[in-house]
């Protein structure tokens, strides 16, 4: 990633990565995902297809500083957001509700 990266950015590129090649070996890619990471992948950035179920929409890791200026020459749209948050939160059972307490248990 070089010197403009920081550190956790280098595992999350790679798990980018790793992750839409898992989703294209259970094909659920298209050829729009395929053309993003080639165009992203050739200015050394990471994309993948979102996983949210509704098709056709990518995310791309961007370094700080970068342009979108090519994904749009290629007719993407693109949005901005910045990425971060609680993530996975362990609940003790006493704070979940008993029927949900019910439906975990059977896994």
């Amino acid at each position: 990633c070089g010197q403009s990266c920081r550190p956790e950015q280098d595992w999350a590129q790679e798990l980018i990565d790793i992750n839409q090649h898992h989703l294209n070996v259970m094909g659920v890619g298209h050829p729009s995902l395929d053309t993003l990471c080639q165009v992203t992948a050739a200015r050394g950035l990471h994309s993948k297809l979102t996983g949210a179920g509704g098709g056709g929409c990518g995310i791309t890791l961007l370094r700080p500083g970068a342009t979108v200026k090519d994904l749009r020459d290629c007719d993407f749209d693109c949005w901005e957001t910045s990425i971060g948050g609680p993530g996975v939160q362990q609940h003790f059972p006493f704070s979940v509700k008993e029927e949900i307490l019910e439906v975990l248990n059977r896994y």
